[in-house]
């Protein structure tokens, strides 16, 4: 990794407490707090802001260097205008700054899907001398207890998620099955990153082979779209349908995740023009 990337700083996103308080207008919750309940239902509430990369791939198209980030302030102003959500980068990093406004110690993780290493990241938050994974990138808004025990979450009959720590590496690795079925989705440390590193991390983000098509993912309920390019994947807990069609895919981007076309368009004609440099 290039040493160009290390001088990167960030702001601390619990700076962001006008944003902040903006975006959880709206939310709503009756039960006692800090706890465990009150954290999940900032993350359920969180999952209205979709998991997509137009927003990174015009922003890579405006921008260079340390402006290429969208922080919390661009991110909801494009929420609020767009529909735009963010990749896991942004994400956690505005989930991070609403748990420290809201009196929570929480802090990033790094981590390393199969295909590579620290290209994804995701929340690590303490409640009650217990620490805890949710991950916005990969809509895991349930908190999962990081424990030396294997932890299970189900999200039906055949389908769910299993925490696994790792003794030899003193890592975890989190797996997704369905009817029986594991597949290992990405390893991380239970290490909290500072933002020096974090920042580097990110920065590294946008040249990752993601950043070639378009990706968008959305949870409503137990349903998940999936969109990359043309293709489409939507599963409930009962069928997964797959298929190819970019009209489709257009109208399920517009209908499901309510982002306009122009910004689609907007998105493709940046990746064709840097795809002839």
């Amino acid at each position: 990794m290039s040493n160009k990337l290390i001088t990167i700083q960030l702001p601390n996103p619990a700076n962001f407490e006008q944003e902040t308080l903006r975006f959880l207008q709206e939310f709503q919750f009756n039960g006692p707090k800090p706890s465990l309940d009150h954290i999940t239902a900032v993350s359920r509430y969180f999952s209205r802001l979709p998991y997509e990369n137009i927003s990174k791939i015009i922003k890579r198209g405006q921008a260079s260097g340390t402006s290429t980030f969208r922080l919390p302030d661009e991110l909801t102003e494009d929420h609020y205008a767009w529909q735009l959500g963010g990749t896991c980068f942004s994400l956690t990093f505005f989930l991070t700054g609403i748990y420290t406004i809201l009196g929570y110690e929480a802090q990033p993780l790094i981590c390393d899907l199969n295909w590579g290493k620290n290209n994804h990241s995701a929340v690590r938050i303490i409640s009650n001398q217990q620490q805890y994974l949710v991950d916005p990138g990969y809509l895991i808004f349930t908190p999962l207890p990081l424990s030396r025990e294997t932890v299970r979450a189900r999200l039906s009959a055949e389908t769910g998620l299993e925490l696994r720590y790792l003794p030899v590496t003193e890592s975890y690795a989190l797996y997704t099955y369905r009817k029986g079925q594991f597949t290992r989705r990405y390893q991380f440390l239970d290490r909290a990153v500072p933002y020096t590193e974090f920042a580097q991390h990110w920065q590294a983000s946008f040249e990752l082979p993601g950043m070639d098509d378009l990706i968008l993912t959305r949870v409503d309920g137990y349903e998940m779209t999936f969109i990359q390019g043309d293709f489409v994947k939507i599963t409930s807990p009962d069928q997964i349908e797959r298929f190819r069609a970019v009209n489709r895919a257009e109208q399920l981007i517009r209908d499901r995740f309510g982002i306009p076309l122009e910004k689609v368009e907007e998105a493709r004609h940046l990746l064709q023009i840097r795809g002839k440099e």
